[in-house]
């Protein structure tokens, strides 16, 4: 093989057309077509890596079983420490693929790490068969199981099981890589070959893990560990003599002298990170005089062709990157969120060598009178399903989806993984539904205290979750390994392949962690946590659920200016965004409301009645939560508007928002620190800590999702194009209707739950929601518009400084004539607003030169940041009417009668649903009949402006409250004529439909003034800061509930005296007065009302004159 280091002199020579460019044979010559590589040389390399998966499957798939046997580790203990062994055998192809791709080759690296395996195999052999297993102490004891093995004997087996680690990680890539490479990409015949050799080789691999798992798992488990780890030994040996055989068959690529791969991106990022202060205009002329067209390269991660030009301009040879060497940095960047968004498959992928395996070892497994399966010989499954589905897939399912979509693949590789990664959730869903039968199974045999009894259930019970995973394999973990090699740079593809194996190291670390975590939270104090060594006390059934939640927790007149498309290009009107796109958004919006509201709308209740809090702290404490959920926008905002845009943001928003939910469903299952009734118990002070983590959890991930969610729907419509203008004014009324229709769902259901059954199970009903919210939104990614972030245009960073100028310079300006030149192609109407700003024009040291400092129009949008300033201060008191619906409302409608005939009684808070009724009602009315009828008096696309429909809904507001006042008035009457003043907990005979006119009424007030502010705040912000807009919208209620908060402790304070019971608030409200509260309301809407008008009379519009509001 040293000729193939001399390789590179043959580049020079002459090539045939049967030649196949940049490959050459085993003497470094170049290689004919018709004589090398195809499926004549992968036939050897899959045969190699059916014997190399038979060898570590044979070790790996019973792993758990020799760490609680022979080595007396317990249940949780064996799966970290096979979590972890296979975690950093995923991870180790990192360190093989780089020594391959930038030294040995992949052919040398398949060699050394083959013999480093069969050396690792065998010290593995020696370590069971030690003399040392079979001491007198062990000799004495009837089950060797029993016997603790020296420490000598744990280290040798742990040293040779990582040497094991150690050399697959490089043989794993390489092999995988190598295989590939035997087919020339440029060949239409071997490019379809080589997307068809990903399967076959899969294929391949599974065909060595059944018969390792048929087998080996037999002899480990009934005849002898040392035998059971010696065969594989064999196997890797005749695997290297088989791989050697067909060296003369291989193409080889050869590395060329130029820079390595590595040292070419990482210089991209270096220089990329030093031209941080470059300017886009700078870049835009860099990429001119290069001849690099728009949209060209990748309009992903632009910030990396600052590494086009130096900080101080030089173009000297060997410092700027070229285009090329760019793009090869964007293609490896581009992986990363594939790569994230994978984690989860993997921490699933873990669990069949492991749990899966303990829950077979429980079962009854016999076949006959007197064979019995061993447990690890379930996996066989796995493979049986890849075995029996890839051919199908290959031969009958891509032949038709080709004729379908004229894709060489059938499908895209994104698409395949996303179809597995949905039926690896469905797999769960079955493992947690199965496992939960086995729990009653055990509990009614009486088997729940006998650990090593044999639960009366057929094994035959998880086939199904074992099929369902390895038909999820065929399509995710084959589509990632050839997603990650076909997207790599072609020196890279072993680096490409060593990542994709990274995902299920990294998994397996999580899934570690995830047990390690879950083992101490659920266990202590006497207590079996989930993962109980004693299979039938505990609840792997819980763990299944929640890695389920877990995974169900992305012709240029037809092209839309400064939108792309997923992929980085123009996106195409006709192909993108609109409603099409609208509804996956609206679907996240219902989902995500149903589980805020699924917590938020009886949190009250939980307070007052689990954590034993008085009406008025309960009220004010969910107020304070409520206000800082809706302060928390501002700074989710910020960060998508500034750094990860508003896609990024959602995804990674609803990620935490799953994990509190979770964490929130957990801490009300926590046990109380009584044996009375769950009513009377204190909770325990780790019970109020967890629960008050989770909520606020739940405020700033929401804090980052509902400003980015609505605003990125928004972004879905055109508002330059007439008919898309008028969509998006549409949608605003949809998006609303979208949004009660899941507080709705959540106040009918939810709320009966939580009252009735459980609260565990009421808030983890909304945390699976959000899951599958998630899993929506991903499904949109294609079609979705995405906003190129310009980085000279207005932005958060730089409105300080434009505030600043116009302070500095506004007593150097000699006269507002002065600057009329500059002002000139600006609207009157709004230039003359704020002009202290207009200073910022001018550059000190030259006023008479106007030099442009900052663009006109920067300052007119910053104006309009000022505009927007009185209308959200007069919209403040509205909050505050809106604050009570889901607190004092509430409270009224638990002392009335809420019975429904003769046995239901509805639950207070779901009264709150009133309100989404008449919204849902009211939306479509407003939308088809109301604004048609004004559109044809004013002529406004909307029927009416932003402000008129915001005012309407207040006067609507202040209406709400009277009724309310006059209600509460008649409800405090009634109970004092029935003598029921002094029973707070006593039913006032008066129904709960006297409550429907100011929920109602509250409702319509919602479709008006609720939706004109956030179409409002979205429409008159700088189109770089749509998102900040939104959440100033959303502030305006969170400093409402402040306040609302501020007004009650305030009030309370003043009313109550230690000689009476209590104030407007007293815990008995038959003896508070809300209604003198729902008085000073309606007071403080009027008056607030009167202010807006003034305001909005001389609000001028973005491009528009002053309002006619």
């Amino acid at each position: 093989m040293a000729a193939i280091s001399t390789a590179t002199e043959a580049v020079e020579t002459p090539l045939l057309d049967d030649v196949v460019e940049g490959s050459f044979d085993y003497k470094g010559r170049p290689v004919k077509r018709s004589k090398s590589g195809r499926w004549r040389s992968a036939s050897f390399i899959i045969g190699v890596e059916v014997a190399e998966r038979f060898a570590y499957y044979g070790i790996s798939s019973n792993l758990i079983s020799y760490l609680t046997g022979p080595l007396g580790q317990s249940t949780a203990t064996a799966a970290e420490n096979v979590n972890a062994w296979s975690g950093t055998a995923s991870l180790l192809p990192l360190l093989g693929a780089f020594i391959a791709d930038s030294f040995l080759g992949r052919y040398r690296t398949i060699v050394v790490a083959s013999v480093l395996y069969i050396l690792g195999l065998g010290l593995l052999t020696i370590s069971a068969v030690l003399p040392s297993f079979k001491s007198s102490e062990c000799q004495h004891i009837e089950n060797v199981i029993s016997c603790s093995p020296p420490e000598f004997q744990i280290i040798f087996f742990f040293f040779s099981l990582y040497l094991v680690a150690l050399a697959q990680g490089g043989h794993k890539p390489c092999v995988q890589a190598f295989g590939a490479d035997q087919f020339d990409g440029q060949d239409p015949e071997e490019y379809k070959a080589k997307s068809s050799f990903f399967n076959w080789w899969y294929f391949g691999m599974c065909g060595g893990t059944m018969v390792a798992l048929t087998i080996l798992n037999y002899i480990q488990d009934n005849l002898s560990w040392g035998l059971g780890f010696g065969i594989p030994c064999l196997v890797m040996g005749v695997a290297l003599i088989l791989f050697l055989l067909g060296t003369m068959t291989y193409r080889f690529h050869v590395h060329s002298d130029e820079m390595s791969p590595f040292v070419r991106i990482g210089r991209v990022f270096v220089n990329a990170a030093r031209n941080w202060r470059t300017t886009s205009s700078a870049i835009s002329m860099e990429e001119e005089s290069k001849g690099i067209l728009p949209y060209q390269g990748s309009a992903q991660f632009k910030f990396l062709n600052k590494a086009l030009v130096q900080p101080d301009g030089s173009k000297e040879d060997g410092k700027v990157c070229s285009v090329s060497e760019i793009e090869e940095a964007k293609a490896v960047v581009r992986l990363f969120p594939i790569w994230v968004t994978s984690l989860v498959y993997a921490i699933v992928f873990s669990q069949a060598s492991t749990l899966f395996t303990k829950q077979g070892v429980t079962m009854d497994r016999s076949i006959g009178p007197s064979f019995e399966v061993p447990a690890a010989s379930l996996l066989t499954f796995i493979s049986f399903s890849i075995f029996v589905f890839i051919p199908i897939y290959d031969r009958i399912l891509v032949p038709i989806a080709r004729a379908i979509t004229r894709k060489p693949s059938g499908i895209t590789m994104l698409q395949r993984i996303g179809t597995g990664i949905v039926i690896s959730c469905l797999s769960m869903f079955i493992a947690a539904l199965v496992e939960m039968k086995r729990l009653e199974t055990a509990q009614e045999y009486g088997l729940v205290d006998k650990p090593g009894a044999t639960v009366p259930m057929n094994v035959a019970w998880l086939i199904p979750q074992y099929v369902l995973l390895g038909v999820s394999e065929s399509f995710t973990m084959v589509g990632l390994q050839e997603f990650f090699y076909d997207q790599m740079p072609s020196e890279m593809k072993s680096i490409g392949l060593a990542l994709y194996l990274s995902i299920f190291g990294i998994g397996s670390f999580l899934s570690s962690f995830l047990i390690s975590i879950i083992e101490k939270a659920t266990g202590g104090d006497g207590r079996d946590s989930w993962f109980a060594d004693n299979l039938n006390k505990a609840h792997l059934d819980y763990f299944y659920w929640l890695l389920a939640t877990l995974k169900v927790s992305a012709c240029h007149h037809d092209t839309i200016d400064g939108v792309v498309d997923y992929q980085g290009l123009p996106a195409k009107r006709s192909q993108s965004g609109k409603w099409k796109s609208a509804y996956f958004i609206i679907g996240v919006g219902v989902a995500e409301r149903f589980a805020y509201f699924g917590v938020g709308s009886n949190l009250i209740t939980y307070l007052t009645g689990h954590l034993r809090q008085s009406t008025a702290v309960a009220a004010a404490n969910v107020n304070l939560w409520t206000g800082a959920g809706a302060m928390l926008p501002l700074v989710g905002a910020f960060v998508a508007d500034s750094f990860l845009g508003r896609y990024r943001t959602i995804v990674v928003a609803s990620v935490i928002y799953i994990l509190a939910l979770g964490l929130l469903t957990i801490s009300a299952m926590l046990n109380c620190q009584s044996n009375i009734s769950m009513q009377s118990c204190s909770p325990s002070q780790l019970q109020v800590i967890l629960f008050f983590f989770s909520l606020y959890l739940i405020a700033l991930s929401q804090g980052a999702h509902k400003p980015c969610i609505v605003a990125f729907g928004a972004d879905q419509f055109d508002g330059q194009d007439s008919e898309e203008s008028r969509s998006k004014s549409s949608f605003f009324n949809w998006w609303y209707f979208g949004l009660c229709a899941g507080p709705l769902s959540a106040l009918l259901v939810l709320n009966y739950i939580q009252d009735n059954l459980s609260w565990a199970l009421g808030f983890g009903i909304p945390c699976s929601s959000l899951a599958v919210a998630l899993l929506v939104f991903l499904l949109g990614t294609k079609t979705y518009r995405y906003k190129v972030k310009d980085e000279e245009k207005f932005s958060v960073s730089n409105i300080g400084n434009l505030f600043a100028k116009g302070a500095k310079y506004r007593q150097s300006v000699p006269s507002s004539k002065s600057s009329e030149g500059v002002h000139a192609t600006v609207n009157e109407a709004r230039s003359k607003q704020y002009e202290f700003l207009n200073e910022a024009l001018l550059e000190k040291d030259d006023l008479e030169k106007y030099k442009d400092v900052s663009e006109v129009c920067e300052f007119e949008e910053l104006k309009s940041l000022k505009d927007l300033f009185p209308i959200w201060a007069t919209s403040l008191a509205y909050a505050v009417v809106f604050a009570q619906t889901s607190t004092l409302f509430t409270e009224q409608g638990v002392t009335m009668d809420k019975s429904i005939g003769s046995g239901f009684v509805l639950p207070a808070a779901s009264l709150q649903y009133l309100t989404g009724i008449s919204i849902i009602l009211f939306v479509p009315i407003y939308d088809r009949i109301f604004v048609p009828l004004a559109r044809t008096i004013t002529g406004r696309p909307s029927g009416i402006t932003k402000l008129q429909r915001i005012g309407i809904g207040m006067v609507l507001c202040t209406a709400s409250m009277i009724i309310a006042a006059l209600v509460e008035r008649k409800r405090l009457q009634i109970a004092q004529w029935n003598g029921l003043a002094g029973l707070p907990h006593a039913t006032v005979p008066m129904s709960f439909w006297w409550l429907v006119p100011q929920y109602i009424l509250f409702g319509i007030a919602d479709v008006f003034t609720v939706v004109g502010l956030q179409e409002l705040f979205y429409d008159q912000m700088p189109s770089e800061l749509k998102t900040i807009g939104l959440s100033f919208f959303l502030s305006i209620f969170r400093i409402g509930s402040f306040l609302s908060s501020f007004l009650i402790s305030s009030i309370e304070r003043f009313t109550s005296t230690g000689s009476r019971v209590g104030g407007w608030f007293s815990s008995n409200l038959n003896l508070a007065h809300l209604d003198y509260f729902y008085w000073l309301l309606a007071g403080f809407s009027m008056v607030e009302f009167l202010a807006f008008l003034y305001h909005a009379n001389s609000y001028a519009y973005n491009g528009q004159g002053r309002s006619t509001a």
